[in-house]
């Protein structure tokens, strides 16, 4: 069975609209979050002392995957150390005393989570702890399906932070222990200290890299290309934060219906008297390739920041690239409860969505219905599925078109047949039929009232 997705938000789907707006879909924070905390007392700052990783006050920028060949869910993410010199559990500001480093936690279920002791790294007297490297920052760590050499087939892209500072990349046969650095000669101006993730383009047949620049003291997106994941190419923008209220901090990327999508982390700067400055949220951005990114809905986060006094995610939210799971995006992050530039306790929370509902397209009135008419397609007998969601009183209704907008006899509004489930995926027939006899290419104008329209399906069965 073949199939080819259509998500109804896209510009390049759609000829014309009316009454119509992109909206977001709202994925599900999970009940049993936080997952694990890397966490000092949010009252005093003081560290647990019978917390076994007690010199980590902070974690950020996760990568997680499920491994193919451990069948576990793996998580790399960058913390930050108290060192020695550092003021033992009362660190109020970033400063002196903290270092970097890359630790390590892995599950079963993706829910359960354990920080193994592994004894690769020692840090202040003993190696009892999940460090994989000091000085690493922003790490990105994945499992690489394309590559042919076993001992390659973990990938590590990180800022080594120790004198002098430089992008480096390593490799590994087990996911754990890694190898020497290798220079990786990304130019200067690439500062780093964000998450730099990294993923392979399987359509280009390349390593692709999302990081960080400045220009006149905003953060850009910038990204590099690699065919060998040593060698890289000059750095590019592809997004940008539109004021000093609005920057774009980290951004991992992904690929779905043919699309790009970027989890890009907005820091709020400027205006020291919002209620978000300083602090992080994540909002969802797309493209048609890789090249630039856009707002689907400006201003609007895709995982809202919590709230209420026992809130982990209140202040930050750095998100990883969605795991995919049956139906469903897995969007795990690490939440933090403080602002960006102070104190603050962070953990990894997880939040679900359907795959089909990353945006889709709604009335802008509420209360008068929305069309929509998508550009012509050729119709063959294919099934066409929609995946929408109605209020109690909405409807959504479908005809096709010619090239020339004239109605198809037989497949009007008022041959329409009208689903009974308010939400869903289901077929669009009419009076049972599902094409017309004559193939050809045809448009389809919906109707939407009280209602949401997100992603057409087309099915060819063998």
């Amino acid at each position: 069975m073949d199939e080819k997705l259509h998500l109804l938000f896209d510009s390049g789907f759609i000829k014309s609209y009316g009454n119509m707006e992109p909206v977001l879909g709202k994925p599900e924070k999970a009940a049993q979050n936080p997952l694990f905390r890397n966490d000092s007392r949010k009252e005093t700052g003081v560290i647990p002392q019978n917390d076994p990783w007690k010199y980590q006050i902070y974690c950020s920028y996760p990568n997680i995957f499920r491994d193919p060949v451990l069948l576990r869910y793996r998580c790399y993410y960058t913390v930050l150390l108290e060192t020695e010199e550092g003021k033992a559990g009362t660190k109020t500001e970033r400063g002196s005393g903290l270092i970097t480093a890359l630790a390590y936690a892995e599950s079963e279920d993706g829910l359960h989570w354990e920080r193994p002791a592994l004894g690769l790294v020692e840090f202040r007297g003993g190696r009892e702890n999940n460090l994989l490297r000091l000085y690493a920052h922003g790490s990105s760590v994945f499992y690489d399906y394309s590559e042919e050499r076993a001992d390659r087939r973990y990938k590590l892209f990180t800022r080594d932070d120790r004198n002098p500072v430089g992008m480096c990349v390593a490799f590994s046969e087990d996911g754990l222990r890694f190898g020497d650095y290798i220079p990786a000669g990304i130019e200067e101006r690439i500062i780093g200290d964000t998450h730099n993730f990294c993923s392979f383009d399987a359509e280009k047949g390349e390593y692709f890299l999302t990081t960080r620049a400045f220009s006149n003291k905003n953060r850009l997106v910038m990204a590099c290309s690699s065919r060998d994941f040593i060698h890289w190419s000059g750095a590019k923008q592809i997004f940008r934060g539109d004021t000093p209220e609005d920057q774009s901090y980290s951004m991992p990327v992904f690929s779905y219906a043919g699309l790009w999508f970027g989890l890009v982390s907005i820091y709020h700067g400027g205006d020291m008297d919002s209620p978000l400055y300083d602090k992080v949220e994540c909002e969802l951005v797309y493209g048609a390739d890789r090249e630039s990114f856009s707002r689907i809905v400006p201003h609007e986060s895709f995982l809202p920041l919590g709230s209420g006094k026992d809130a982990y995610d209140d202040g930050c939210i750095y998100c990883a690239a969605p795991v995919e799971h049956e139906e469903e995006f897995l969007f795990y992050y690490t939440g933090g409860n403080g602002k960006h530039t102070g104190f603050k306790n962070a953990s990894l929370q997880l939040a679900g969505l359907k795959k089909s509902r990353l945006a889709g397209m709604a009335p802008k009135d509420r209360e008068r219905p929305g069309r929509l008419t998508t550009l012509p397609m050729p119709l063959k007998g294919q099934k066409l599925l929609l995946d929408s969601e109605r209020e109690r009183d909405g409807y959504i209704c479908c005809r096709l078109l010619e090239a020339d907008g004239k109605a198809v006899s037989g497949f009007d509004f008022q041959d329409f047949d009208r689903p009974s489930e308010k939400g869903g995926e289901w077929m669009l027939t009419w009076k049972g039929q599902k094409s017309p006899a004559v193939p050809g290419d045809y448009m389809l104008e919906f109707t939407v009232y009280k209602a949401s329209v997100y992603q057409l399906k087309e099915v060819w069965e063998a």
